[in-house]
């Protein structure tokens, strides 16, 4: 059983790194691994809201194989859970560089999946879209490119302003004891997105978007 870390204290907030270091996810034009990029976001959240003693985070940012049971049961009795993740595209629409890492300029901004099977589904729509239009204000724009209709995407787009999409097999989603949302943070095949997500200052909008979702002024 993994042993999670928390954090002061209040608002409940589960952080979810999604993908491990064995099933590390998309690989980005850079060639690091969409599991770098979700635990670098989850350790710059999880360590600035260290500051605000108003919110608890529980993160399984130090397990390396963390189970979808484990992940399950770090959503009991929270708040919410944000399972932290970073984009790609299908493949027809990625190119080799001369390293022979894959990239795009097909797509790039945020996304947001929601599940209509969590129990607490429209807790968790409420929160997405709070998280979103907070995102929205600081300059960010989402990716539409998981609607369209083709194999790998036709998700049902529930918002288009937004980028929030209903995803409802999505295991963590599904399965979460607790108000759920699934954030793709960027599209780490397109240079322009890789670099942003690694700046601080984009992690930052994030963050702000977290306070502002749960009522909490800005660090």
């Amino acid at each position: 059983m993994a042993i999670f870390s928390n954090i002061v204290f209040g608002f409940q907030l589960a952080l979810d790194v999604g993908h491990t270091n064995l099933q590390s996810g998309a690989k980005s034009c850079t060639g690091k691994t969409e599991y770098f990029y979700n635990t670098q976001l989850t350790d710059f959240l999880t360590g600035s809201l260290k500051k605000n003693n108003s919110i608890e985070i529980t993160s399984n940012l130090k397990i390396k194989n963390v189970s979808f049971d484990d992940r399950y049961k770090m959503s009991y009795n929270k708040d919410l859970l944000i399972s932290i993740h970073h984009d790609s595209v299908q493949q027809q629409f990625l190119k080799y560089n001369d390293k022979k890492f894959p990239q795009t300029n097909y797509a790039k901004g945020y996304s947001i999946f929601i599940s209509r099977k969590n129990k607490f589904y429209e807790q968790s729509l409420l929160y997405a879209k709070n998280f979103s239009q907070s995102l929205l204000e600081s300059g960010l724009k989402p990716s539409l490119h998981h609607n369209e209709k083709i194999n790998g995407e036709n998700r049902e787009l529930l918002d288009k302003k937004l980028g929030i999409y209903i995803f409802d097999d999505l295991k963590v989603l599904k399965h979460s004891s607790s108000p759920a949302f699934l954030f793709e943070a960027g599209v780490i095949v397109n240079p322009i997105d890789e670099r942003l997500v690694c700046s601080n200052e984009y992690k930052q909008k994030f963050l702000n978007a977290i306070l502002l979702m749960v009522g909490i002024h800005r660090i």
